[in-house]
């Protein structure tokens, strides 16, 4: 039980008195000093934005009432409470559920309100998930090429360069492909005798997005034709499959090239996360605005045989899992995307003087490489658990979000969290970066009650990044955002790299942020 769930009982005993026209959550928290959390806790009233002004007593029960307006996230879910449970079933960064039982809190102070199924439907059946045979997700070590960049930065220019030298084939799983100027580069660099093989979710579409993922593969079937092999995911919400693999998405963000080289990443195929932009190569006067209103996100490009043709075995596994249950045909690649993000959702642009970091490509060095897949069994956690564990001077975490959980099946990922706030209170360097999504729902006080104290943790608009940095010596990056499902059940990838100047290389870039992008407020 997390240190807050003792106000569950003093909430409901004074549900009378929170309830007020305009209050559309009441919850466990803290106290909010000068837009932060302190350690005190309280009980969190949510008004609308468009309430007007709401009296509350100081104090209920013996504990401080603390009055907030409603985030961006939580007035949309008050208004539009169907469309958004829609929304966050494929957007789990919009999840709620910081506190079962209580959250949200609008006609019903007790209980978080449920729609029962129809009369006569059925759950879509499952499918247990299986691994290829004969390609154990081993650590490769040795002198390998490797090319270290993020995004904004540089994110874009390194995707057009590897995407440019395909031969012959690309092989790719993505979570979202909805920007124009990739589509275009894949279009070009794909012609003529050179094959595709991607797999795909549906996601709600990004603010950013130029076309939908349908779009794009039915953009590419009229270019490429019978050169072009693509499937939807088997994600449970996704409507064009009748049974699933993965619970919530399929959000891995990789391409193989001709067997050869890896392209891996935290951010999709979408204009927040790989920007049209060069401030490296090609400045410009729009670079500043551009990168104020980007994601935040770090990508790899390895040059490893043996890693290549791994990544690529569980790529076209999925692939032929997924074109088994819908078929081939162009006709599967039409299909509604689930939904779309309102512009109130975008990255709020702040005033910053971005510093834009040059690509890092290490050529002659010993590296050890250790691949993560999920939910491939006992890869991630517990390696990311041992990696936790070795930290003994700095522990450097930048993720999108932190969503711990009373979910007895997610004891697992709970134990990394855990380990974070073991390394707190063992007084190592821990910094952490969240986004935006961390302030809203009660994630923030959430992730406080469970351990990880929030005077070590700042927030970052735009956070899209899955990384890590201990002791300025490995760095792990990847996809996987932390939650339950994200953790233990959808497909995602990550890589960890053993080489000190790599680690540097994305810890000068976490600094960076912590000093000048994060901040230590919800506003």
């Amino acid at each position: 039980m997390n240190q807050l769930s003792a106000l569950t009982a003093i909430i409901q005993s004074y549900a009378e008195v929170l309830k007020k026209p305009g209050v559309i959550s009441v919850r466990p928290g803290y106290r909010m000093e000068n837009g932060w959390p302190t350690k005190e806790p309280a009980i969190v009233v949510v008004t609308s934005q468009t309430a007007g002004p709401v009296e509350f007593p100081p104090e209920v029960g013996g504990v401080k009432v603390d009055a907030r307006r409603a985030t961006a996230i939580e007035e949309y879910r008050y208004e539009n409470p169907e469309t958004f449970a829609t929304l966050a079933d494929k957007r789990p960064e919009l999840k709620g559920g910081a506190f079962p039982g209580i959250d949200p809190v609008a006609d019903d102070l007790t209980s978080e309100s449920t729609q029962p199924m129809p009369e006569g439907a059925k759950a879509k059946p499952h499918i247990p998930y299986t691994a290829p045979k004969g390609f154990p997700l081993s650590p490769v070590e040795g002198v390998i090429s490797i090319l270290c960049h993020a995004s904004p930065d540089a994110g874009w220019p390194t995707l057009r360069e590897f995407l440019s030298k395909t031969e012959k084939t690309l092989t790719v799983g993505l979570y979202d492909f909805t920007s124009e100027h990739i589509l275009d580069e894949v279009e070009k660099d794909l012609a003529g005798k050179k094959t595709l093989e991607i797999t795909l979710d549906n996601p709600p579409l990004n603010p950013s997005h130029d076309q939908s993922d349908s779009d794009s593969l039915r953009a590419l079937d009229k270019e490429l034709g019978n050169s072009l092999k693509a499937a939807w995911a088997l994600v449970r919400s996704n409507k064009a499959v009748q049974r699933w693999i993965f619970p919530t998405a399929y959000h891995i963000k990789v391409a193989v090239r001709d067997s050869q080289s890896v392209w891996l990443s935290s951010g999709n195929w979408n204009n927040s996360n790989q920007p049209d932009m060069d401030p490296i190569g090609h400045p410009n006067a729009q670079d500043q605005q551009t990168a104020r209103k980007s994601d935040r996100d770090w990508h790899i490009v390895i040059d490893h045989e043996g890693l290549a043709k791994t990544f690529e075995a569980y790529l076209k596994n999925d692939y032929d899992v997924a074109a088994r249950e819908e078929g081939k045909g162009a006709e599967t690649l039409a299909l509604e995307p689930a939904g779309e993000l309102p512009p109130s959702f975008e990255i709020e642009a702040r005033a910053i003087q971005w510093q834009f970091f040059a690509p890092l490509q290490i050529d002659n060095e010993p590296v050890t490489i250790t691949p993560l897949l999920t939910p491939d069994k006992d890869i991630y956690q517990p390696r990311m658990l041992e990696l936790l564990n070795s930290a003994k001077k700095s522990l450097f975490i930048q993720l999108q979000y932190i969503h711990p959980s009373e979910n007895e099946q997610d004891a697992d990922f709970n134990a990394l969290i855990d380990a974070v706030a073991r390394k707190i209170k063992a007084k190592i360097d821990v910094r952490i970066i969240v986004s935006q999504y961390q302030t809203s729902q009660g994630w923030l006080d959430r992730l406080q009650a469970a351990g990880v104290d929030l005077d070590y943790v700042k927030i970052q608009n735009g956070v899209h990044n899955k990384g890590f940095v201990i002791d300025s010596s490995v760095v792990a990056l990847g996809s996987e955002n932390w939650s339950g499902d994200g953790v233990l059940r959808n497909r995602d990838a990550s890589v960890i790299i053993a080489n000190e100047t790599a680690a540097r290389y994305y810890e000068k870039i976490f600094l960076h942020d912590w000093d000048n992008v994060a901040r230590q407020s919800v506003n």
